[in-house]
């Protein structure tokens, strides 16, 4: 027996947008794809839920979703045509973007490899940028929420339903629902966003976190439900590393360890921010440098001569007696390394490198170097250590040192990683 026909089916919506299908259902409203009268052009076509339309806040929340859209310009975020009414029923008409839910893609695929995840998500935290950079905290992140518009082999997304969008400055009851439910979808919510508080920019950059972890293994840290169980594991759980989920996904462990550092529970310990993670997630790519004699003049070429005469600081806890040879890679790269003792002043430094003893003594590095993070004014400090060890690599993350630099070293990366160090020091000034 067939069911009950949508009304909305036909309907012709302010005299200019009869509708001509059903996209899809959520929360707040139903989208239609809708021809425009006169354009000749498909929109899709978003509709408030009646009942939702009564419950206190829900209106002001979708008449916001259409001004914050009309805000959004880039390329990867949908864009806003018009919005008003149609008697007591409120519409937006939106961009038709053609393609496929990054979910659907999933539940078809599985996981995806390690390049189409990175190329996607740093799409992804472009647009989050713009959003940002506008007072946006996009809120809903998830795969259901992104629009596959490319091949995997050249992926494009669009990034979708900035409904729960909230603008950073808005109060508390702008984010709560009447019954003091938090909005969401619990298995890509931050910790913040499960006890209700109000939410930043690193909110975003945890979802991302969920994303990245989901696109790589093929479920978020914690699983979809029950809903309590997951906010429990977002609250006070660690997530389980990526590599452990999944060994057979070939996951960098620097690409692992970015994963973790969006995951951590206090959002002061993510990244700081959108154009920062998409930077060090496409360096996770980077191919490797064959060994040969000498390469980091090669590596250090594209460092401006203002970044090469900048110094940087070298701490060897226990004296200089390792064998890594740091210093002379730097030197050799052109950079003017100034070696210092750990209670030394790190005034006018542009960089710090700190480099264990001995295997023995990552641990005392580890917590050298985070203390040294924590110096007012302190520059960017870099922790070299064991490129097997994970945790010691996560833990560094978190406790705020700028990167990481596996040992044993590559000239070409502890260059191309002390650049980066000195020109975001040049663009914090």
């Amino acid at each position: 027996m067939a069911g009950p026909v949508d009304p909305w089916l036909g309907r012709v919506v302010a005299g200019r947008y009869q509708v001509t299908g059903k996209l899809g259902q959520g929360a707040m409203g139903t989208v239609y794809e809708a021809e425009q009268r006169g354009l000749e052009r498909y929109v899709a076509l978003k509709v408030l839920h009646p009942h939702v339309a009564k419950t206190p806040g829900a209106v002001a929340r979708f008449q916001r979703e259409g001004q914050l859209l009309a805000r959004l310009k880039h390329p990867g975020a949908v864009h806003v045509f018009d919005s008003g009414t149609d008697g007591e029923d409120l519409y937006l008409a939106m961009e038709r973007v053609f393609g496929v839910p990054l979910d659907e893609v999933l539940e078809t695929y599985g996981p995806l490899d390690v390049k189409a995840t990175v190329e996607l998500v740093a799409q992804v935290l472009e647009v989050l940028e713009a959003a940002h950079g506008l007072g946006m905290v996009h809120r809903d992140l998830k795969p259901s929420n992104l629009m596959l518009v490319g091949e995997l082999s050249a992926p494009k997304v669009k990034v979708l339903d900035f409904g729960l969008a909230a603008l950073v400055h808005e109060e508390k009851q702008a984010r709560i629902t009447e019954s003091g439910q938090a909005l969401g979808t619990p298995a890509y919510m931050s910790p913040e966003h499960c006890r209700g508080e109000p939410l930043d920019a690193r909110a975003d950059l945890y979802s991302v976190g969920c994303l990245l972890h989901e696109l790589l293994v093929g479920q978020p840290p914690f699983g979809h439900s029950p809903a309590v169980e997951v906010m429990g594991g977002h609250l006070y759980r660690p997530p389980p590393p990526v590599r452990q989920s999944g060994p057979e996904r070939g996951v960098p462990p620097e690409l692992e360890a970015l994963v973790l550092a969006c995951l951590a529970k206090t959002k002061a310990q993510r990244p700081a921010n959108a154009r920062e993670l998409a930077a060090r997630l496409r360096e996770t790519l980077a191919p490797p440098v064959p060994t040969r004699a000498q390469p980091a003049p090669v590596a250090a070429a594209t460092a401006s001569p203002e970044l090469l005469a900048r110094p940087v600081a070298l701490i060897e806890p226990g004296g200089p007696a390792n064998p890594h040879g740091i210093g002379t890679v730097l030197s050799v790269a052109g950079y003017r390394v100034v070696p210092c003792r750990e209670d030394d002043s790190l005034e006018g430094m542009s960089a710090l490198v700190v480099v264990p003893r001995s295997d023995a003594a990552q641990e005392e590095a580890l917590a050298l170097a985070s203390t040294l993070a924590t110096r007012p004014h302190a520059p960017p400090v870099l922790l070299c250590g064991s490129g097997e060890d994970f945790g010691l690599m996560s833990r560094a993350v978190a406790s705020g040192v700028y990167d990481y630099v596996p040992l044993p070293v590559d000239p070409t990366d502890l260059a191309r990683k002390v650049g980066r160090a000195l020109r975001s020091r040049r663009g914090a000034r």
